[in-house]
C-alpha cells in the first residue's frame, strides 16, 4: 500500500433482487399489458365503426341516377340533387313544337327515399334510374287541358287542310307501362294522329232562324257545322271570320240554323226492332240513334273507330254496364271512362273527355260520346238492349 495515496473507497456489492421482489411487480406488469391491448382494440373498433358510419352516409363511388353523378356524395347532398331533379321541367314535344311541364303537372312524383336507398345499396359505378310513380287520372287531366294548345284543326277545302290531335290513350299507356323509362331523360314525345276533315254535313234548308253557339275546348269549325247540319262557309260568312282555324273557348258564333241538327224519322236508319228500346250506330254518318217501339227519340254525333282500328259491324246487345271503368287494349289505356256499356267483347258505347271531335272517326273501336250524352244513353238502355252497328 502506498502511504501517499488514500485508499480507494470500496463499493458494497449489489444485492440481487430477490424472487419475492419480482413476484411483487409481476401482476402490475400483466395488468398494464392488458390495459394497453384493450385500449388498442377499443381504438381499432372505434375506427371501424367510424369508417362504417361514414361509408353508410355516402353513395358508393361512380353511382349515377338518371345521369346525376351521386357517387361519393353524402346522403344529404344526394337528396338535394334528387329534389332538384324532381323539380326540373319535362319537355313534351311534337316535331319542332314543345311545351314545358313539371313532373307534378303530369301527375308524376319522385320517390326520393326509395331512390336514395337503391343508390346506397348499388355496386360502385352502377347506373340507376329514379323511382317514379304516376297518377294517370291527373296525367289525363293535364293532357286534355294541353290538347287545346297542341291540337290543330282539320279544315275542308281544296285541298283540305289536315289536322293533328293528341292520342292521349296511347301516351297514357306508355306512362303506365314504364313511367321511369319515358321521363328519365326529361323528354316526352307526344303521340299524335293525323285527322282529316269530316265528311260534308247534312244539308238543312235555311229558315232564316239562327242559333248562338259558344265554342268549347277542342271544338273546330268544321265539326260545329256538322253538329248543326250547316255548311261551314255559311258560318264563316255570317260571322265575318277572317280565319276559320282561329277559334277560342267561349267565343260566340251565330249559326244559320234553328238548333242542333236532328235527323227525322225518315232520314234515320231502321231500328233492329219495333218493340221496346234499341240503339243504332251509323259509322258512315258518325251518329247514334235511340229508338223506343220503333220511334226515334234521340240522336247525336259520335266518334267511332279509325280505319286501322274499326268499330265492329253487326247486331249485338248490351251485356254489361259500368258507371265508370278502366279501359285498356293493345297500346292504349284510359282510367275511369264514364257511362260505359259493352255490347261486344271490348267494344263499348261510353263517355269521352279526352277529345271533342265528335263527328269524326277518332277511337280505337269504341263508340265515343260526350259525357252528358253518354249518361243519357246509359240511363236509356239496360242490359239486353239491342245495338245495331252499320
Amino acid at each position: 500500500m502506498n502511504p501517499h495515496h488514500p485508499a480507494a473507497p470500496t463499493r458494497a456489492p449489489r444485492r440481487p433482487r430477490s424472487t419475492t421482489d419480482r413476484r411483487r411487480w409481476l401482476p402490475w406488469l400483466v395488468l398494464g399489458g392488458i390495459a394497453v391491448c384493450a385500449a388498442a382494440v377499443a381504438l381499432f373498433i372505434a375506427a371501424i365503426v367510424i369508417i362504417g358510419l361514414t361509408s353508410e352516409r355516402r353513395i358508393p363511388t361512380g353511382v349515377t341516377v338518371a345521369g346525376l353523378a351521386l357517387g361519393g356524395q353524402s346522403l344529404e347532398s344526394a337528396r338535394d340533387q334528387l329534389t332538384a331533379f324532381a323539380a326540373r321541367p319535362v319537355r313534351l314535344v311534337d316535331g319542332d313544337r314543345a311545351w314545358n311541364l313539371s313532373l307534378a303537372d303530369l301527375g308524376v312524383s319522385l320517390d326520393v327515399d326509395s331512390t336514395l336507398a337503391a343508390s346506397q345499396k348499388a355496386a360502385p359505378r352502377t347506373q340507376l334510374q329514379p323511382r317514379l310513380t304516376v297518377d294517370l287520372s291527373r296525367t289525363q287531366e293535364t293532357l286534355v287541358s294541353l290538347s287545346a294548345q297542341v291540337n290543330t284543326p282539320a279544315v275542308p277545302g281544296a285541298p283540305p287542310q289536315l289536322g293533328r290531335a293528341m292520342e292521349i290513350p296511347v301516351t297514357l299507356d306508355r306512362l303506365r307501362v314504364d313511367v321511369t323509362g319515358e321521363l328519365a331523360d326529361g323528354l316526352l314525345e307526344l303521340d299524335m294522329i293525323v285527322v282529316e276533315p269530316p265528311e260534308s254535313a247534312p244539308s238543312n234548308s235555311s229558315t232564316g232562324q239562327t242559333t248562338t253557339h259558344r265554342v268549347e275546348a277542342g271544338q273546330e269549325l268544321a265539326l260545329i257545322a256538322r253538329q248543326y247540319g250547316v255548311d261551314m262557309q255559311d258560318i264563316v260568312t255570317l260571322n265575318n271570320l277572317t280565319n276559320p282555324d282561329l277559334l277560342y273557348v267561349g267565343q260566340e258564333l251565330i249559326i244559320p240554323a234553328a238548333g242542333v241538327y236532328t235527323p227525322t224519322q225518315a232520314e234515320a236508319p231502321a231500328p233492329p226492332t219495333n218493340n221496346g228500346r234499341a240503339i243504332v250506330v251509323s259509322v258512315a254518318e258518325q251518329r247514334i240513334y235511340a229508338y223506343e217501339n220503333g220511334q226515334l227519340v234521340r240522336s247525336h254525333l259520335v266518334s267511332t273507330g279509325r280505319p286501322e282500328t274499326p268499330t265492329v259491324l253487326g247486331d249485338y246487345k248490351v251485356y254489361v254496364k259500368y258507371v265508370a271503368d278502366d279501359m285498356s287494349g293493345p297500346g292504349y289505356f284510359l282510367p275511369q271512362v264514364p257511362y260505359t256499356m259493352y255490347f261486344y267483347s271490348g267494344y263499348a258505347i261510353h263517355g269521352t273527355y279526352w277529345h271533342n271531335s265528335f263527328g269524326r272517326r277518332m277511337s280505337h273501336g269504341c263508340v265515343n260520346l260526350p259525357t252528358a250524352e253518354a249518361k243519357w244513353f246509359f240511363d236509356f238502355a239496360s242490359v239486353g238492349t239491342p245495338v245495331r252497328v252499320i
